[in-house]
């Protein structure tokens, strides 16, 4: 069975999208599947966090074409079972250009190559921008999925993110399958503020069912996982432990909609 291939992201940055992206991948893992992750971000936080490093990365891929560039992009990671395409500072010479130019595309000679067979699920990092490196990823994914804070600004990224998706699902030259898997919450306070809990409620009345439940609490443990390189998994502490399992009830709800 081909990979899934879900796209994740926000308009606006610093609401930890990088963060959930390394977290479902951990909690796939977890679950026993094969997950690749591509780092689409030209801040390469998600190489760093994974010390993916290679000959080739997703420039090169995007810039090259050619059949087997991909699978030479492919690393081995420091986290268990997840391997990484991993990203460049020169993405941004391709986020500079404007949304609806003539996109670049992910070369389907390189994306349809054999190097993909082994995975199930593979997650794309999106950088919080709405240029052609988001519209190439909506392009090649199956499903996306959206993550924000409990925030205002943040909620605004995601209307304006999903307003994007929306043209990407509306022109058949784009991609017309595109399916929207839902919205994550993440970096809520625990108990709830007053502002959380009526940007929480504010989602659901737009988004109903939509809005993935459960929230993803703001932990330390989440920034010492990626400060470190290092899995929630091997880290101690009843913080680690609780993102963890709630990565893998996310993680699990993603793989049942295979």
């Amino acid at each position: 069975m081909a990979a899934v291939v879900t796209a994740i992201g926000n308009r606006k940055g610093g609401v930890g999208k990088t963060s959930v992206t390394l977290g479902m991948a951990m909690g796939l893992s977890l679950l026993g599947r094969r997950v690749l992750v591509v780092d689409l971000d030209p801040q390469a936080n998600a190489t760093t966090a994974l010390e993916a490093e290679g000959e080739f990365d997703i420039f090169d891929v995007l810039y090259g074409g050619e059949a087997g560039t991909l699978g030479q992009a492919i690393v081995r990671t420091s986290w268990t079972g997840i391997d990484a395409v991993p990203g460049s500072e020169s993405l941004s010479r391709i986020e500079s250009e404007t949304l609806m130019t003539p996109e670049l595309r992910l070369k389907t000679s390189a994306w349809n190559s054999v190097e993909l067979e082994p995975y199930d699920h593979i997650l794309l990092d999106l950088p919080p921008a709405l240029g052609r490196l988001t519209l190439n990823g909506l392009i090649w994914a199956n499903r996306v999925l959206a993550v924000t804070e409990a925030a205002a600004f943040s909620v605004r990224g995601v209307t304006e993110f999903l307003e994007t998706v929306k043209k990407v699902t509306s022109l058949p030259h784009l991609n017309p399958s595109l399916e929207f898997s839902g919205i994550v919450i993440n970096k809520t306070s625990a108990p709830l503020t007053g502002e959380h809990s009526y940007q929480i409620s504010e989602l659901q009345a737009e988004y109903g069912d939509s809005v993935i439940l459960p929230v993803i609490p703001q932990r330390t443990a989440m920034q010492d996982s990626v400060s470190s390189r290092t899995a929630l998994t091997k880290l101690s502490g009843p913080g680690a432990a609780a993102l963890t399992e709630i990565f893998v009830e996310h993680a699990r709800r993603l793989d049942r909609g295979k």
